[in-house]
């Protein structure tokens, strides 16, 4: 007869068993909700940006579309998951909500974490695994509307599974773990390396399997050369693969191999820095079992999970890295290994447990960890987003002012350690000095990867607080002024997007991004660069929104609904765009320079509309003014015609009717003066040579190659 309190008492147990992991869970997500309150504004363009555009199309339409564009690819499941935030009218309560959201899942590691560790540990280690597991560097990444926040409790979900399902393979534990990686992949495609690490694992399970042993015993020395030969074709034949499905990994491995080791070290090394170092070493160290301990399925299928997955996570990073230094720049790619923190704390948890592992494996374990974290760049830009890790080095420097030699002398300290720690864990091993040393490992480690993550998380603020105080404020006051009317956005020389950035984020009445000379495209797709249909200053297509934002010297012929700063609101209701006049080649600070490397600056400016102008002059002043350095004169050459449209159907000078060149120089002014047509017309405006404010002055950090600061204009004979 079964006892009716049982289940009652056993419902009790498991909760109580939960609690402590629920106080962790919302301990961590407290913090880290705090966080994301202060993190004003995205900064991580253009991926915050896109994705938002995705969730923000799926919750108005259900369908992915950028910028009103439909997308044909697939969407990350992150844009699905936020999309419902989206429904709420308020872009900022939304946009508090979307970071909330991200924290709570990127916080929720902990629960997948623990189970991870809970296959070789009891609870209460597993719990401080699983902790530390959630307070790690990378953990400043869940306010940032990006993939990380929700693919790295995926990823340490699937690992779990993939662990599991190696205890004692079936279809339906295998067939779980494969559509959980699936959905890990689906958040971020650098996922699908999961697949790698179940197909890894199985195949060592099935190596190591009784049936393969016998199978194995009879073979011949030809039967094994056979055997290698047949491994080494299936990798060859695997890599090929992946070169044919992957431009990045095709090119890489072909052109560029020594960079993928150098740049998988980096990644490793920064990944060890940010949590102390230790859990490296011990956890390298804890997958080789001891010869005298039993064995036992669920410590061999988490030793097999875990090596697949330090292998793959990390020989992606070395192909990521190495790819980006060819088209990018060089970085330290720690964010494509953040992903291994739960196997390393869960094995770090076994070693505190058990015991280090063999003699061998902890040389093995000390050579690899002192490798990676002194070959790591001592990279100390703030906050460094590829690597949050390296918060730690930029605290030491900038919070207790340690130069680069005494930063490189601390990581050999702490390396040398760590390596200490870990010989003296295995000595002690079973004496009350190994528990009180293995808590004291515990209580330092977890407290030096917290302390790296909320001076990551604070460098995120702070540079939201940079990128906030460019913005026109309040943030949506488009949407304000339009009452969430569709807008298109028109500039020009949109050097730094920043600002139109934050504007379209802010304001989902932006539904499209037009320049007057192709340099929106640095703002990402869709874009456009319309043509001039007629002199008269009319564009084509017509963008048919309600109103249009015109930045950076742009003027249109319609009225003005709303301005901040330079920037004007018109209401154009559907019709085509019509330009009063326009002012391109000057950057957002007025200076004109040279473009793709070459040593003369451009620009021009067009009035089309001359309807109401009546006698006068057309004035382009060019100022060295704000220069005062070193002189270096240049030759400026302004020609004046009528309006023309191109062969690339965007506004020329038609014919020249006056030419006049001036000498500028340092720290004055030249002004331009020519009788003003009585038709559309333009001045065209060339500078030789430029300069640079950094090769004139070391101390200056612009590179730019300036000519002047640009003026133009229509001045009336009489008034004005």
């Amino acid at each position: 007869m079964t006892n009716p309190d049982a289940g009652g008492r056993d419902l009790l147990a498991r909760t109580g068993a939960a609690l402590p992991l629920l106080v962790v869970y919302f301990a961590l997500a407290t913090l880290y909700a705090w966080q994301a309150s202060r993190h004003l504004v995205p900064t991580i363009f253009i991926d915050e940006l896109e994705l938002t555009q995705f969730s923000r199309a799926i919750a108005e339409t259900g369908e992915p579309a950028r910028r009103g564009e439909a997308y044909h690819g697939l969407a990350s499941l992150v844009a699905y998951f936020l999309a419902p935030a989206w429904w709420i009218d308020s872009t900022a309560t939304a946009y508090a909500t979307v970071k909330l959201l991200l924290v709570l899942a990127m916080t929720a590691t902990i629960f997948p974490a623990y189970a991870l560790a809970r296959l070789v540990v009891p609870r209460w280690y597993a719990l401080i695994a699983a902790g530390g597991a959630t307070a790690v560097p990378a953990l400043a990444y869940s306010p940032i509307v990006v993939e990380e926040p929700l693919a790295y409790p995926l990823s340490t979900l699937s690992l779990w599974l993939i662990a599991r399902a190696l205890v004692g393979p079936t279809w339906r534990k295998v067939g779980l773990a494969l559509l959980v990686s699936g959905i890990a992949m689906l958040t971020r495609t650098q996922l699908a390396v999961l697949f790698a690490v179940l197909a890894l694992g199985l195949l060592w399970i099935g190596w190591e399997s009784e049936v393969v042993r016998r199978w194995r015993a009879g073979w011949s020395r030809w039967d094994w050369a056979g055997a290698v030969t047949l491994a080494i074709g299936i990798v060859l034949a695997g890599i090929t693969v992946m070169g044919h499905q992957s431009q990045a990994w095709n090119h890489t491995t072909r052109l560029y191999k020594d960079r993928i080791f150098d740049h998988a070290s980096w990644a490793t090394g920064a990944l060890a820095i940010g949590i102390g170092v230790v859990p490296l070493v011990l956890g390298i160290a804890a997958l080789a079992r001891p010869k005298d301990e039993p064995r036992d399925p669920r410590t061999r299928a988490f030793v097999v999970a875990s090596v697949g997955a330090l292998v793959a996570f990390v020989w992606y990073a070395g192909i990521k890295g190495a790819f980006l230094s060819t088209v990018y720049g060089t970085l330290i790619v720690e964010r494509n290994v953040i992903y291994l923190c739960p196997i390393l704390f869960a094995a770090t948890a076994l070693a505190l447990h058990r015991g280090v592992g063999r003699a061998w494996a902890l040389a093995v374990a000390a050579v690899v960890t002192a490798y990676v974290v002194l070959a790591t760049p001592v990279e100390l830009d703030y906050p460094y987003y590829e690597a949050h890790g390296l918060a730690i080095l930029a605290f030491a420097n900038r919070e207790l002012g340690w130069p680069v030699h005494t930063i490189e002398n601390a990581l050999v300290v702490t390396v040398v350690v760590a390596f200490a720690v870990a010989v003296a864990l295995r000595l002690s091993r079973g004496s009350r000095a190994f528990h009180a040393l293995a808590a004291s490992v515990a209580v330092v480690v977890i407290a030096w990867s917290l302390t790296t993550q909320v001076y990551a998380a604070e460098g995120e603020r702070q540079f939201t607080e940079r990128v906030a105080q460019n913005a026109e404020k309040p943030f949506d006051w488009v949407d304000r002024a339009t009452g969430g009317e569709s807008v298109v956005v028109i500039g020009q020389q949109i050097t730094d997007p920043t600002g139109i950035w934050l504007t379209e984020f802010f304001n989902r009445s932006v539904r499209k991004l037009w320049s007057l000379d192709g340099s929106a495209i640095n703002a990402g797709a869709p874009v456009l660069t319309p043509d001039l249909g007629a002199t008269d200053g009319t564009l084509t297509p017509s963008p048919e929104t309600r109103y249009a934002l015109a930045l950076n010297g742009v003027e249109l012929s319609a009225p003005v609904v709303a301005q901040r700063g330079a920037d004007r609101l018109y209401r154009i209701d559907g019709r085509p765009l019509r330009l009063t006049a326009a002012l391109t080649g000057a950057q957002s600070d007025g200076w004109v320079a040279a473009a793709g490397g070459e040593k003369v600056a451009r620009a021009a400016y067009t009035r089309y509309d001359v309807s109401r102008d009546g006698p006068g002059f057309a004035v382009v002043k060019l100022s060295r003014e704000r220069w005062c350095g070193k002189d270096k004169p240049a030759r400026a050459t302004v020609r004046i015609g009528p309006v023309g449209i191109g062969p690339d159907k965007q506004p020329a000078i038609a014919r020249v009717t006056q030419t006049q060149t001036q000498i500028l120089h340092s720290c004055a002014a030249n002004v331009f003066t020519f009788g003003a047509p009585k038709v559309p017309w333009r001045v065209e405006v060339e500078i030789a040579p430029t300069f640079s404010p950094k090769e004139l002055d070391p101390r200056l950090s612009d590179t730019r190659q300036l000519g002047a600061v640009i003026e133009a204009g229509f001045q009336p004979l009489f008034g004005g």
